[in-house]
């Protein structure tokens, strides 16, 4: 797993909606505990426009799903879904619409700070599949 601030250089600036992304991946990997990374898949499902679809690059930086892999899925959509399997076990993560809101009325910088400040609980809503 990359770590945020190299996050941030392979995407080139560090924005909330890439730390978007590499939080719901880093929860993932924690909840999920895949053995290497090839065990766990991914699905993003937000609107492929930016800023939104920056959350896809922090998907890939935390969690080793990767686009060259394979192992993770991209689908247009105006949900803010991460869908994360290994094997049998899945967790769903919904990016709470007030905090896609409130980055959007933050400044970059400000945004970032803001949602690294907040509990994962307050970021999304956590279902088990």
């Amino acid at each position: 797993m990359l770590g945020l601030k190299e996050a941030g250089e392979f995407h080139g600036h560090l924005g909330p909606f890439l730390v978007l992304g590499y939080l719901a991946g880093a929860l993932a990997v924690r909840m999920l505990k895949p053995a290497n990374e090839h065990e766990l898949r991914a699905e993003v499902r937000v609107p492929l426009r930016r800023p939104y679809s920056c959350i896809v690059d922090g998907v890939q930086c935390s969690s080793r799903c990767t686009l060259g892999k394979g192992n993770i899925e991209v689908e247009d959509s105006e949900e803010y879904a991460l869908i994360f399997r290994k094997g049998d076990k899945g967790l769903r993560l919904d990016i709470r619409l007030e905090v896609i809101e409130r980055i959007l009325e933050r400044g970059m910088e400000e945004g970032v700070r803001w949602l690294l400040s907040l509990g994962e609980e307050k970021v999304f809503r956590i279902t088990w599949l």
